[in-house]
């Protein structure tokens, strides 16, 4: 086992039979007790037992929730109140000769009460979680599939003290439902439970290995003592349940030659991506954030990504160097949000996109999702979608109502034209600059200015995936893809002067666009450049505006065509209509009578061997349908129109 020393004392206090643990962690019974799991370019030996519920703890957070949380980074001015923070990155770890790596990581939080609730949080949002909840079943039977755990040195930049803890990065939903059933609900609501629950696992932090196992002692001796005195009763039942869980720890890892701090990190989430991508699926957008996190992890592998883009990625505070190497000299004051440490995010959404759709980029990138997820092909708007999760983390929390319906439309594409996959050059200028550059076909300035202005209305639900439904209810004259009506639109003068209206008035901080969540709108100009008012004021943009902006002579014929379908459709039926209708429905009716005589007819040949009885039944059911052709027969006889008028002589013939 490659642990530290104080990493082995944390293993072994996880685990109700250190004993027979440490027998199969050290080959005591003449066989290997560790399971060997293949992680990529890294091994995991990893010791199973049971472990006491209340020592693994979430201080890695929950993929299953990373597309709901804020970064770790954000300033507490920028972060909404309510937003979960998500855990800091963690790193691999090297023993004290600075060489040899380590099985266990490193996760450095700014203080302990930053660790506290980042565990509380955690908790919490997952016992939110659709299908997160497992705590009837749990009551019935405990934990049946083993959770998964890594030793963690959890630091603090303030310097408090240290400690190692077991760190759960799979079966967060097992042990917060298994906590869940072991509180009961009782008279509390479902909001205090979770409360406490969450509190329950943020105190945990604090206990050292001795105090829980000490604890836990005590809780055995009194659940026992009343299972003896009252027999089964539920909270005996819950805490039997409950306390324990089976556990998976990695103990061990072998690593290839030029292992890095982040192999660890990476084989971690090789076996997250493995268990619920395919396996057992968490919600698309935590799926795309996780594909996502693991293609830029393995770009920097590469070394087509710089370090910098990665902190830009996962929205770390960034140096003026750093800003310097993504976006160019000078380019601090421009792309800076607020003149903070963190990047606007609308430069940081330009910055990504520029970055992973370069060609060489894209293509690496493809082919490693193919491997990792096992397609045969990775579609455009899929890839889109993988960059649209990462995007939006930079203002998810401020536009709530719009933020699902923009993540959709990065699934149909997003701001991802074909253009932008081609060659051009991300430029760093004012939103004036670049409508200036882009009326004078500045083809860079064009596509910088189509990534800025579309990630601003696709986040504020102005630009949404395409369906039929938009234009059946009068939403859009025409039926395009994001990316696709994006293109027309920067392509005419009227696209590009509102697109710098756009980038002028979005606000990261606030919910935008139309709607009564909308704290702010946008201003619809005309070909000039021009607000339009209207009776209420200035008139604010729509979906629909951006289409008729793009293409106008298509909007119209559209819209003329569809105006005039719902005028017929609206309109009474004419008695001519109405005897022509019922005509081609009488044609469609006999047609049906024939073919249903033809198939009866093609079973007489079974007559009488297989069939006991006619396909025509007896002679008189034969006789009452030959009378009901005639009758019919003579009907339309009856009803015979008079002769069609002799066609006109052709002049030409004479």
């Amino acid at each position: 086992m490659n642990l530290g020393k104080e990493a082995i004392e944390a293993a072994a206090g996880l685990f109700a039979d250190p004993s027979r643990t440490a027998r199969l962690a050290t080959y005591a019974d003449g066989h290997d007790g560790l399971s060997v799991q293949t992680t990529g370019s890294a091994t995991l030996y990893v010791l199973e037992g049971l472990a006491f519920a209340d020592a693994l703890l979430p201080v890695l957070g929950n993929p299953r929730i990373a597309h709901l949380t804020q970064a770790a980074s954000m300033p507490g001015s920028h972060a909404p109140a309510d937003s979960p923070p998500s855990a800091p990155p963690s790193s691999g770890m090297y023993a004290p000769d600075g060489t040899t790596p380590l099985a266990q990581l490193r996760v450095c939080y700014d203080g302990v009460e930053d660790a506290r609730q980042v565990i509380r949080t955690t908790v919490k949002e997952t016992l939110k979680q659709p299908g997160a909840d497992y705590s009837d079943s749990i009551l019935v039977n405990g934990v049946m599939t083993p959770v998964e755990a890594v030793l963690v040195e959890v630091a603090y930049a303030d310097g408090s003290p240290s400690s190692v803890v077991p760190a759960l990065y799979d079966g967060t939903s097992r042990c917060t439902s298994a906590a869940k059933t072991r509180h009961g609900l009782g008279a509390r609501s479902a909001e205090n439970l979770r409360d406490e629950i969450a509190d329950f696992f943020s105190d945990a932090l604090a206990l050292s290995v001795r105090t829980r196992r000490t604890r836990y002692g005590k809780s055995a001796q009194t659940v026992n003592a009343a299972l003896e005195r009252n027999n089964l009763t539920m909270p005996v039942l819950r805490e039997r349940m409950t306390r324990l869980v089976p556990v998976r720890l990695v103990v061990g890892a072998e690593f290839p030659p030029g292992s890095t701090a982040s192999t660890l990190p990476d084989a971690v989430a090789t076996a997250q991506s493995a268990r619920h991508i395919s396996v057992n699926p968490w919600s698309e957008p935590a799926q795309d954030l996780m594909t996502a996190e693991r293609i830029v992890s393995h770009l920097k592998r590469q070394g087509l990504v710089p370090d910098a883009f990665v902190d830009l990625v996962n929205e770390e505070p960034l140096r003026d160097t750093d800003i310097e190497q993504l976006f160019g000299a000078a380019t601090a004051p421009l792309v800076r949000y607020h003149r903070t440490d963190w990047v606007d995010p609308l430069w940081r959404a330009a910055k990504i996109t520029h970055t992973l759709t370069r060609p060489s980029v894209f293509e690496e990138a493809k082919r490693f999702v193919r491997s990792d997820r096992g397609l045969t092909s990775v579609r455009t708007e899929r890839y889109a979608g993988y960059l649209g999760v990462v995007i939006d983390m930079s203002f998810r929390f401020y536009k709530p109502k719009t933020t699902p319906v923009a993540r959709r439309a990065w699934r149909d594409g997003g701001v991802l034209s074909r253009d932008v996959f081609g060659s051009w050059e991300l430029i760093v200028a004012s939103a004036q600059e670049l409508r200036v550059r882009a009326l004078k076909d500045d083809a860079d300035a064009r596509l910088t200015l189509q990534v800025l202005a579309g990630t601003a209305l696709i986040a504020d639900g102005l630009l949404t995936p395409d369906s039929g439904l938009k234009v059946s209810s009068g939403r859009a004259p025409y039926r395009t893809a994001p990316p696709l009506l994006l293109d027309e639109l920067l392509r005419v003068p009227r696209g590009v002067r509102q697109a710098e209206a756009v980038l002028i008035h979005f606000d990261p901080d606030q919910p935008g666009g139309v709607g009564t969540h909308a704290k702010y709108t946008y201003p619809r100009l005309d070909h000039l450049g021009r607000a339009e008012r209207d009776g209420a004021g200035v008139t604010v943009l729509t979906e629909a505006d951006l289409h008729w902006q793009a293409d106008p002579e298509r909007s119209l014929l559209e819209y003329t065509s569809r105006e005039q379908r719902r005028a017929a459709e609206s309109r009474p039926e004419t008695p001519v209509e109405r005897n022509r209708r019922r005509r081609q429905e009488l044609i469609r009716y006999l047609g049906e009578a024939q073919r249903t005589l033809d198939d009866l007819r093609s079973q007489q040949a079974q007559f009488p061997d297989d069939l006991g009885e006619h396909p025509l039944g007896l002679r008189a059911d034969w006789n009452q349908i030959r009378l009901s052709v005639r009758e019919l027969d003579d009907t339309l006889i009856d009803a015979r129109p008079p002769a069609d008028p002799a066609p006109l002589p052709d002049p030409e013939e004479d």
